[in-house]
């Protein structure tokens, strides 16, 4: 009498399905985990970026700043800067002041799609010159 036990051909087979089933989905798990990470690190890059230049910005800040700029900070990021006059919602139109806002924004990009940006703005009070 032949006692051997063992798997069958079925047996086999039906494990190596689910083993492949299995390692597809961790595959898949892992490449977006890694997508997601390289997301990540642009984000974080850009918004160190976008501060920087936000900061040079308003270094360089005067009454005659108005306007936008762009460049590139290297072959993977965009900077845009904009500089305009604001207006406070109580402020009353035509009164002069002596104190002027002025409103910047700051965006750096690294990509085409709308998500792949970082943009940063504030509020800046410039007192007026005689």
């Amino acid at each position: 009498m032949n006692s051997s036990r063992g798997f069958t051909l079925l047996e086999v087979l039906v494990a190596f399905l689910v083993l492949s089933l299995s390692m597809g989905v961790l595959m898949r798990i892992v490449s977006q985990s890694l997508t997601a990470l390289k997301t990540a690190e642009h984000h974080q890059t850009a918004l160190q970026l976008a501060e920087s230049k936000l900061a040079d910005v308003l270094i360089r800040l005067d009454a005659d700043s108005q306007g936008k700029e762009q460049g590139r900070i290297d072959s993977r990021y965009r900077w845009e800067s904009e500089i305009e006059p604001y207006q406070f919602d109580n402020q009353e139109p035509g009164e002069r002041y002596s104190i002027t806002p002025w409103l910047i924004r700051v965006s750096v990009s690294w990509g085409r799609r709308p998500a792949e940006r970082v943009s940063l703005s504030t509020v800046r009070l410039l007192r007026e010159t005689p």
